[in-house]
């Protein structure tokens, strides 16, 4: 009995230890800007970065902060990046939808843990 008892103990050590080194998804860190400046939002406004991995749909959304810069955990993989220029949140989109999911021409492989600066001038055509 009092090995059996060890034996659960061990078990669960050893699991304990699998769960606090689970694998956590790398932090994507960078500045959205246009012609070099941070994009602007009235107070009831708010500027996102999304995301959209390739093959599987899935979104990782973050708000930019005032000074252009975002941050967001995301697995590796290839991407889309979608961005919504909202004022006022969530009616309209200065940006008039040209980087909205369907019509982004932004694509980035992330390989992780890495910056990853957007300008948008460089995508306009």
């Amino acid at each position: 009995m009092i090995l059996k008892f060890a034996n659960l103990g061990i078990l669960a050590a050893a699991l304990f230890l699998i769960a606090g080194c689970e694998k956590t998804d790398p932090l994507i860190q960078g500045k959205l800007t246009n012609d070099g400046q941070a994009l602007q939002v009235s107070e009831k406004g708010d500027i996102q970065v999304e995301f959209v991995q390739d093959g599987t749909g899935q979104s990782y959304l973050a708000s930019v902060k005032p000074d252009g810069s975002y941050e967001l955990t995301v697995p590796p993989g290839d991407y889309k990046v979608a961005i919504q220029q909202l004022d006022p949140y969530p009616n309209v989109d200065k940006l008039k939808g040209k980087f909205s999911q369907k019509k982004t021409p932004i694509k980035k492989k992330l390989e992780g843990g890495e910056t990853f600066d957007i300008e948008l001038s460089e995508y306009a055509k």
